[in-house]
């Protein structure tokens, strides 16, 4: 395709080269029948295996990317929501298959968020409001986008309203459905790809959506990604082991709902993110702008807070569909373990871990984990309990990483609603994390999470006297590290004068 070239006998006029990928094209045309400017998104066939396979290969390869782009098509056009750019015709260019949708003149978020840095938190909450509705729309029609992230979301230069790209390779949640590989590549764009896409497991659900959806709201009110690369860590790697940063540790005047609202988007534990759109439009919709509400300063361009300070609000949450498999509360697979059964093996592991270091016992329990949060969740009292048991038997036996993986399941346990008791769990489990970055980690970084624990900690209205001890522990060894490495005097200042907050701690000489 190139442009001046016309399509369905004279009906649109191409003009321009708006994007070019690696399997396809995105044109800018004019309908000449209405005058209207429309996308024309247009797949080349060899693009992607040209020379790389052999023929037979290419041409299975070729079937298959031609059956992707074509259930596009249909997804688009059975999908019907403001947010959404609509499906307007399909037809053949030569051999080429194209798709005319809807075109939204305006910046990628990428681009708008690249120029505009950091959002007021108004504009950041008007954008990720009207994404999750797209994403509502979509997910109470079977549809899984599996590539949401600021690349594919693009904002009206007209009045800044929100738009989701791309549907390419979204899944469908119905089990009749024909199921498309990804070319032998995990689905998604790194940086914003849930842990079980990253484990490669086939059969996704929402929750990838509403990870990345975190990743994006994430980024949206603090500015920064929830992970980057580094040296010797990459962020897929991150995403799949590492706690996310809590945005108020980034900045502290963000509402403490939004806060836990993204740590639960962002677990790792797809069961335990939020179900329910609305949940995350209760979080937001306090946020939101109200009209007669004074612009940005400094303005933005495009202006996402526009519609709301002059009309108060833009399209309705989409009723999401009752879900048809029962929750998980209440599911059981077999029985392998009942609830009292599996408490009664976390306090014989931890008698065990107490009395003569990990046993046959913490491994049998290390097993169990996988099916306790399958079954109950990571916010079970049974379960988190386990989980720290285990941790700590991997910490003492210099399984490092398999401990702050454990401490971080914990940790990253839904925060709103919790119980007093799990409250004190997360927050032994974010002290472990701390414990686990003792000496190999980021000094500037592990007391900055060790100061904002202990802070938490001595708020609590019921503190645990082994919860005290255990600041007080990794207090004293996080001054005796920075000692030994000459860290800032500073530093040491900071969290010896913490440490005499903690009831009888022992301050170092």
């Amino acid at each position: 395709m190139k442009a001046g070239d016309v399509l369905d006998d004279g009906r649109f006029l191409v003009e321009e080269s708006l994007d070019q990928g690696g399997m396809g094209s995105i044109w800018k045309a004019t309908d000449t029948t209405t005058g209207r400017t429309v996308a024309v998104k247009v797949l080349r066939l060899d693009a992607y295996t040209h020379g790389r396979l052999s023929p037979g290969e290419r041409a299975r390869r070729n079937a298959e990317m031609l059956k992707r782009f074509e259930r596009e098509g249909t997804i688009l056009a059975e999908l019907d929501h403001p947010a959404i750019p609509r499906l307007l015709h399909r037809g053949y260019w030569s051999e080429e298959p194209y798709l005319v949708m809807e075109y939204v003149d305006g910046p990628t978020l990428r681009e708008f968020l690249d120029q505009h840095r950091p959002l007021p938190l108004a504009a950041a909450c008007a954008i990720a409001v009207q994404i999750a509705e797209a994403l509502a729309h979509a997910h109470s029609h079977g549809v899984v986008h599996r590539d949401l992230k600021p690349g594919n979301i693009v904002l009206s230069r007209a009045d800044g309203r929100v738009s989701l790209l791309d549907f390419g390779i979204a899944y469908l949640t119905d089990p009749d459905a024909t199921r498309y590989t990804a070319l032998g590549e995990t689905p998604g764009s790194a940086g914003y790809i849930a842990p079980e896409q990253l484990r490669g497991l086939r059969e996704v659900t929402a929750a990838v959506d509403r990870y990345a959806f975190g990743c994006v709201l994430f980024e949206l009110v603090t500015a920064q990604c929830p992970f980057e690369d580094k040296p010797d860590r990459n962020k897929n790697i991150q995403h799949l082991e590492d706690l996310p940063p809590r945005m108020r540790s980034i900045n502290s005047g963000l509402p403490q709902e939004l806060d836990d609202l993204v740590a639960d988007l962002l677990s790792k534990i797809p069961g335990d993110r939020p179900v329910r759109i609305e949940e995350v439009w209760e979080a937001l919709h306090g946020l939101l702008p109200s009209p007669g509400d004074p612009a940005p300063d400094p303005a933005l361009e495009p202006d996402p807070t526009l519609h709301y300070r002059t009309a108060g609000g833009l399209h309705p949450v989409a009723a999401p569909r009752q879900p048809s498999v029962v929750p998980r509360l209440n599911r059981r697979r077999g029985s392998w373990l009942g609830r009292g059964e599996f408490a009664a093996l976390q306090e014989r592991a931890k008698d065990e871990l107490e009395a003569t270091d990990a046993g046959p016992v913490c491994a049998r329990l290390e097993r169990a984990l996988a099916q306790a949060v399958e079954d109950w969740g990571i916010a079970d009292l049974s379960v988190a309990k386990a989980h720290l048991t285990c941790a700590d038997a991997a910490l003492l036996g210099g399984r490092v990483q398999r401990a702050e993986f454990l401490y971080g399941q914990v940790a990253g346990a839904p925060a709103r609603h919790a119980v007093p008791e799990l409250r004190a769990l997360m927050l032994e489990a974010e002290i472990g994390v701390v414990e686990c970055r003792i000496p190999d980690g980021d000094a500037l970084r592990a007391v900055e999470d060790w100061t904002r624990t202990v802070r938490e900690v001595l708020e609590l209205s019921d503190q645990a006297a082994s919860l005290l001890a255990r600041c007080r522990e990794a207090g004293l060894g996080l001054v005796d590290w920075l000692r030994s490495d000459q860290i800032d005097a500073g530093q040491i200042g900071a969290v010896t004068e913490l440490l005499s907050h903690l009831p009888e701690s022992c301050l170092p000489d």
